[in-house]
């Protein structure tokens, strides 16, 4: 495995979701993790993502702003109950200083930096933290 490569142990992938409401921007921040990350991706519309969350654990959720914008205190129970990391998408720069509601959760701009967007996905995987803690 090349060292730009990130693995779970025992060789176990890093399992990412991505929930975004245009199929094409997820099918393209896909090819970018799957390249550089030894992850497997999963991509949800956003009806789809509360039974998927049902069906499989994710270390990392990848989802657009305007999916939880709307009920972003329902969403963090919902994640937050799943125990995945978090990070937030959005193609407005107001949010390019972070969520309001989700103040520690990082926001990675549309369209994607790629080296920005691994960034946030491997620092989402390593560190300890997840929306039940925010403010939701």
């Amino acid at each position: 495995m090349g060292s730009n490569r990130i693995a779970i142990q025992d060789a176990c992938p890093l399992l990412v979701l991505i929930i975004d409401p245009e199929y094409l921007v997820a099918l393209d921040a896909e090819q970018v993790l799957t390249d550089a990350l030894a992850c497997r991706v999963d991509i949800a519309m956003p009806r789809e993502y509360p039974a998927i969350l049902d069906q499989r654990r994710y270390d990392v959720i990848l989802i657009d702003i305007r999916v939880i914008q709307g009920d972003a205190a329902d969403a963090a129970r919902r994640i937050g109950a799943h125990g995945a990391k978090v990070v937030l998408s959005s193609l407005s720069h107001s949010y390019s200083n972070g969520f309001a509601p989700w103040p520690d959760v990082p926001v990675v701009l549309k369209p994607f930096n790629d080296q920005a967007l691994i960034a946030a996905i491997k620092n989402a995987a390593t560190f300890d933290r997840d929306v039940s803690s925010s403010q939701a």
